[in-house]
């Protein structure tokens, strides 16, 4: 019998800011010494900040109605769905498809229709230098199949394995890498993740942060 893929259900579509705080205080609460889970990216400590800080901005508008607080809470919605987004990448991969696993991480749980097979590495990476200090900026090909897609950096040289690491996991298909060193040329590549495994390395990129 084919073995059945769950995906994550976050539910985000037209949610209200309260429910939306709600749902990242569950995850975070379920996610947290949850042994499936050892590594969330982005880290349950940003995703419970970012929940808080919606908190106070929903009170802050209920207190007085005016636009700087509407902006500031609709602002600090964005910011908090962008990183739940984000989290349910992570949630899904972790979780390679499994529907109790996913359970635990506090989310709603859809079938899957007939798995995507292998794979191909995402194609079109580049990255870019930007006016921005220690910035860089990458974007590459979508991947059609793919749940999410892993994102590795090289600061040294490319051809050790060694100097590779794993940065993020997101739903996106460009990012932004902040806080880099001024003069450095830094290396990049992404991998594909869907429920048949992981795509091989793509090319890879490079820039120099400015």
């Amino acid at each position: 019998m084919r073995k059945v893929y769950y995906y994550v259900k976050l539910g985000l579509n037209r949610v209200s800011a309260f429910v939306l705080a709600a749902k990242a205080n569950n995850m975070v609460t379920k996610m947290t010494g949850n042994p499936a889970y050892a590594t969330p990216v982005p880290a349950l400590a940003d995703v419970n900040a970012a929940s808080e800080l919606l908190t106070a901005a929903i009170d802050a508008y209920i207190l007085n109605p005016g636009p700087r607080e509407k902006a500031a809470r609709d602002q600090a919605f964005d910011n908090l769905k962008g990183l739940l987004i984000d989290l349910g990448g992570y949630v899904q991969a972790a979780s390679n498809g499994k529907r109790d696993v996913i359970e635990s991480a506090g989310c709603d749980v859809r079938k899957s229709a007939v798995p995507v097979g292998e794979l191909p590495a995402p194609g079109k990476v580049q990255a870019y230098a930007t006016a921005l200090k220690g910035r860089v900026d990458m974007r590459w090909g979508g991947v059609r199949g793919r749940l999410l897609y892993s994102l590795y950096s090289c600061n040294g040289d490319p051809n050790v394995e060694s100097n590779w690491s794993l940065q993020i996991q997101t739903s996106k298909n460009r990012h932004s890498f902040e806080g880099l060193k001024s003069g450095d040329t830094y290396y990049f590549a992404v991998r594909a993740v869907g429920v048949a495994g992981i795509s091989p390395m793509s090319d890879v990129t490079s820039a120099k942060a400015a």
